[in-house]
């Protein structure tokens, strides 16, 4: 089949190899960055304390939660409700996945969102500069299984300077996908396809397919010149596909398709879509929730507004509500925004996808103001006496020194916020350029539903990627950036960048251990490879030298 590619296996090692109850990697390892003199574990390990489930409902049309999109669940509550890591002697774990890295000019090549089929292997969406990949891997060793090239998607008109912020929203946009109870991955492809992707071969040597049926050519429909491309991929309660432009401010705005399987033919241009204001462009996926028996809600954040936008049984999306908010004009260039967009974001306007909780009563993004703002709304079609759609806009982070160009975590009625500002990781050169500012906040909506509240605040912790909460365990997984200052010079400017395995306290914030993942830029990781927990106890993260695990062994 035409773009298959198809990778033998052919290793030194055998699939699994245990010693201490630790797995073996298959492949090439990251390379060690240099020697630092900190130390490889801090803390101790945890007790777990559980926490209540999320919430979040499970669609049966997809793979079970939260293993089944790239914030977890059509909620994007990036939270899971099973067991992640203790700290009880944990092990490392990476590889760079050579045997699915097609142009090795460029070291990097991260990956972004594990998904986990019936048979036990993970899937992942790995990507450099130049190239963007699905890869089927051993969940234990990462042994590459096989791999699947995507398609380049056409360039898109710069939102931030250095041709390295565009470099990755060029290869990126494979990040938008599902993965469905029939064991198919759904993911963006070139831009104008939905490719869906079926698991063949045998037990032995499983391999990727891509039926010509599961092709889904929408050229006739979208025009990247004028549309822009593909932002944003989800599967609802009633099987349809529902999927985002992202839209220019010079062309047409984004605009948000319902494509029902069942009801649409190529060339497409039947598919039932509506188009946001003008000038408002998507840069980020959209939450799903089922709000009838044959109704869904999509809960999409543009470059100015949010908006909750429904389909019922005819397929026709529809904008329920939309509401503003604060953010400043696409021509501010100073020292903390360039273009409109924040340091350390690569977003104009919001840099959060929504966020859905509390029963599916609330939504939340963060805003693009000078003082970085966790913003709550009602998701209610109609509001009550009294009631307004904001229920609150909780600062988070000092003031000119807060972005966050993730989704929010959100379990409950509680949702933890990062810091990502001033991040500047230049891709054609493979330097960390800027490191970004330190910050975790826990913010709660009050039982009430009247405001929110900041129940505590940590400000030693700096990461890019985007955590997970396990509610089984009560702790924050993320991985942290410490400089070791001891190694400033000309090359470092702001030391040697050393990455831990890091869980904190959901209840209060603080610490609990940290473990040693690596040393270099490497081990740095772009903003959405969050720590994914796996239905086999292990975390896994996208460096941008590979996949990095990190399991207990006792």
């Amino acid at each position: 089949m035409k773009g298959k590619m198809h990778i033998s296996i052919v290793l030194v090692v055998s699939i699994m190899l245990v010693f201490s109850g630790v797995a073996i990697a298959s492949g090439t390892p990251i390379p060690p960055g240099p020697e630092t003199s900190l130390p490889d574990y801090i803390g101790a390990p945890a007790k777990a304390h559980p926490l209540a489930n999320n919430g979040v409902p499970q669609n049966p049309l997809l793979a079970p939660n939260p293993f089944n999109s790239g914030h977890r669940d059509p909620w994007n509550s990036d939270t899971a409700n099973i067991a992640g890591p203790l700290g009880r002697e944990p092990a490392v774990l990476s590889s760079t996945l050579a045997d699915a890295h097609q142009d090795t000019s460029s070291e990097v090549f991260t990956c972004y969102g594990q998904y986990f089929d019936s048979h036990g292997h993970t899937i992942t969406v790995c990507f450099s500069p130049t190239e963007a990949t699905v890869v089927l891997a051993n969940p234990d060793t990462l042994e590459v299984l096989d791999s699947y090239p995507l398609p380049p998607q056409p360039p898109e008109v710069p939102t931030y300077a250095g041709t390295g912020r565009q470099k990755v929203l060029t290869a990126m946009g494979g990040i938008y996908s599902y993965f469905d109870a029939r064991d198919r991955f759904t993911i963006a492809a070139g831009g104008t396809h939905i490719w869906t992707l079926v698991e063949g071969g045998s037990a032995e040597s499983p391999a990727f397919e891509l039926p010509k049926e599961n092709d889904v050519d929408l050229s006739e429909l979208i025009h990247p010149e004028v549309d822009g491309n593909l932002a944003g991929l989800m599967l609802d309660w009633q099987g349809r596909i529902w999927f985002a432009t992202t839209g220019k401010e010079d062309g047409k705005p984004a605009r948000i398709y319902v494509l029902n399987p069942a009801a649409s033919t190529y060339p497409y241009k039947d598919v039932k879509s509506v188009p946001l204001d003008q000038g408002e462009i998507i840069r980020n996926t959209f939450a799903l929730d089922k709000t009838g028996r044959d109704r869904s809600a999509a809960y999409v954040v543009s470059s100015q507004k949010m908006y909750r936008i429904d389909a019922g049984p005819d397929d026709q999306p529809d904008i329920v509500w939309s509401q503003p908010y604060d953010t400043v004009p696409s021509d501010r260039n100073d020292e903390q925004y360039v273009n409109g967009v924040k340091n350390g974001q690569y977003e104009l306007g919001s840099g959060t996808s929504p966020t859905i909780l509390g029963e599916g009563k609330y939504v939340a993004i963060t805003d693009n103001a000078e003082q970085l703002k966790v913003v709550v709304y009602r998701t209610d079609e109609r509001l009550g006496p009294n009631e307004k759609r904001i229920v609150c806009e909780e600062p988070v982070f000092e003031k000119y020194k807060g972005a966050l160009s993730n989704s929010l975590l959100g379990t409950r009625l509680s949702l933890i916020a990062t810091n990502n500002y001033n991040y500047y990781y230049d891709w054609p050169s493979g330097k960390l350029i800027y490191p970004s500012e330190p910050g975790f906040a826990r913010i709660d909506i009050d039982p009430d539903g009247k405001g929110c509240h900041t129940v505590w605040t940590n400000m030693d912790v700096a990461t890019t990627n985007c955590p997970r909460l396990s509610t089984r365990t009560g702790l924050i997984y993320a991985v942290a950036r410490v400089m070791d200052e001891s190694k400033i010079d000309e090359q470092r400017p702001y030391g040697l960048d050393v990455y831990y395995w890091t869980a904190l306290d959901f209840r209060t914030g603080k610490v609990v251990w940290q473990k040693m993942a690596g040393t270099g830029v490497l081990f740095d990781s772009f903003y959405p490879a969050g720590g994914d927990i796996g239905p086999n106890g292990v975390l896994y993260y996208g460096a941008y030298g590979g996949l990095v695990t990190i399991r207990d062994t006792r």
